[in-house]
């Protein structure tokens, strides 16, 4: 039994039907009506077997007269230094000419520079340092919680004046996270070294933006110290009213760092709530962490999972609730994500399997109105995007892709037969591939199935060039990554190397092997929302 589909570009009126094999089947009858509406109102010409009813051939619909989706930041795709590498500065190479030249293929972006060791952070105006020489807070018995150290340290303005250097020579801007737990005895926030933070920045005609604190609703975990929402909440409004004084009137303020969101009755998103229901006009983003699985305890098995898959959706509509019962205008930045927590997962956060929720993840939270997602991190720990040897792991890789391929205008993907584990999205090109065509979009996505995927395209303009760039690895955990079979290494001058697509004839499937990425890129596609 086969279904034989014929359109022709240059009369769409005419269809044959031909061979068709009734069937009692309910599922079957539906996939027939969809492939047939889909496929009477395209204009392309596809031919369609029986295995088209299997679930391993997928139509994909991509309205031209569609308006925009979604429209994010230009730094959608921004990531992050921990603070725990200011603790030694000498080993964070922000001077080597490699180090800044990686971040710079990812401009533009937002570098956060946050995380625990932010709360332990003390800044002092004298030249570089290499011991502690301010008085410590004691803020717990233990040096380490959850593997992190939680000693106050402090952070020399030379060293801060070299990491705004290292952004500016990079193309990135800074959003540097200052410290929440020098408080008063009173337990109101001490606002005095922020202020030199500040000044100093100022002086040195510094533009940045800025947060405050790090994860506030897990503080008694780590810390042992409690400060509620509404005192954070009037925290950030002083820091606003100082910003403003100080010179930093048009420096965005995001917060309040939340972590662990869930359900309404969650205690993070509890926390994050209670903070917004009392932060009005102190904040320019409401932001919140996200991590899928446990770093420590995390199998391979997890990176392909549907199901793990499906978190982060469900976790940004319920924050999205707790904006709107607000009574905000605001938008949400994820501003420190990553596959897991903890560090990320040795062997598995910094190898290729790692791509599939990374990538997944920038194609959820686009969809969804997501502002800006700023991933943990560049440099340290299994989840970084660049390894101890300065050499690009493969999720920073697939973040270049998705620069130099994807915009920020999201589209509307219509995949009416659809299964779990084929996740993609649709945006119109980026800029750079936009210049000789009336217009480009771009497909990306993850193939998480064990077997190879095709997938139809419907509603293709006349004239459209396809061009497909395929994403996979020798195996799951390995740390190299093949576009369209050739590994991808940086050029010996640092320039990234060419990407070569592989040319799809309209009328064909695109083939996706067994766990792999696309990025697909249909020029002249003439897609009104992105003329």
């Amino acid at each position: 039994m086969y279904l034989r589909l014929k359109t022709s570009a240059h009369n769409k009126n005419k269809q044959e039907v031909s061979d068709v094999i009734g069937t009692s089947n309910p599922k079957i009858i539906l996939k027939w009506l969809i492939f047939v509406v889909l496929m009477l109102t395209g204009i392309n010409t596809v031919l369609i077997t029986q295995k088209y009813l299997y679930s391993d051939h997928h139509v994909v619909a991509l309205e031209q007269s569609q308006p925009l989706f979604h429209t994010v930041s230009n730094k959608f795709l921004s990531f992050g230094l921990d603070s725990s590498l200011l603790r030694n500065m000498n080993k964070l190479p922000i001077n080597q000419e490699k180090f800044v030249n990686l971040a710079r293929h990812l401009s533009p972006a937002y570098v956060r520079v946050g995380g625990t060791a932010a709360d332990c952070l003390y800044f002092v105006k004298i030249n570089s340092i290499t011991e502690t020489t301010t008085e410590k807070l004691d803020l717990s018995k233990n040096k380490y919680v959850d593997g992190q150290d939680i000693t106050n340290f402090t952070l020399a303005s030379d060293d801060f004046l070299s990491l705004y250097k290292f952004t500016q020579k990079a193309r990135i801007r800074m959003v540097f996270d200052l410290n929440t737990l020098l408080r008063n005895e009173d337990g109101t926030w001490n606002s005095d070294n922020a202020r030199e933070i500040i000044l100093f920045a100022k002086g040195y005609g510094m533009e940045l933006d800025w947060q405050m604190g790090n994860e506030p609703n897990s503080f008694f975990h780590v810390f042992n110290i409690t400060v509620s929402s509404e005192q954070l909440a009037q925290d950030y409004c002083e820091l606003r009213s100082m910003l403003n004084n100080l010179g930093y009137k048009d420096s965005i303020l995001v917060g309040p760092e939340a972590n662990h969101m869930g359900d309404d009755q969650h205690p993070g998103q509890v926390y994050l709530k209670n903070f917004l229901e009392n932060v009005k006009d102190c904040i320019d983003y409401a932001t919140w962490h996200q991590y899928y699985l446990n770093g420590h305890v995390a199998k391979v098995k997890d990176f392909i999972d549907p199901k793990v898959f499906e978190r982060l959706p469900v976790q940004i509509k319920t924050v999205s609730e707790s904006i709107k019962s607000s009574s905000q205008d605001l938008s949400m930045w994820i501003s420190e994500t990553s596959s897991a927590f903890g560090g990320g997962a040795p062997e598995l956060s910094d190898r290729f399997v790692a791509g599939f929720l990374w990538l997944d993840k920038l194609g959820i939270s686009a969809k969804m109105g997501v502002q800006t997602v700023i991933r943990q991190s560049f440099y340290g720990g299994y989840y970084a995007m660049i390894g101890p040897d300065l050499e690009p792991n493969p999720d920073w890789w697939v973040a270049v892709l998705y620069k130099k391929f994807v915009s920020e205008k999201v589209l509307e993907l219509k995949m009416p037969n659809s299964r779990d584990d084929l996740r993609l999205y649709a945006h119109c090109g980026a800029k750079s591939n936009s210049a000789k065509s009336l217009s480009t979009a771009t497909i990306y996505g993850v193939n998480l199935s064990k077997m190879e995927t095709k997938i139809y395209l419907s509603h293709l303009s006349q004239g459209a060039k396809i061009l497909s760039y395929i994403l996979t690895s020798d195996e799951l955990q390995s740390r190299n990554i093949y576009l369209n079979n050739q590994i991808l290494k940086l050029q010996d001058d640092g320039k990234l190397p060419k990407f070569k697509p592989k040319e799809i004839n309209e009328n064909e499937p695109i083939i996706l092997p067994p766990y792999s990425m696309i990025f697909l890129v249909i020029n002249n596609a003439k897609i009104s929302a992105c003329l």
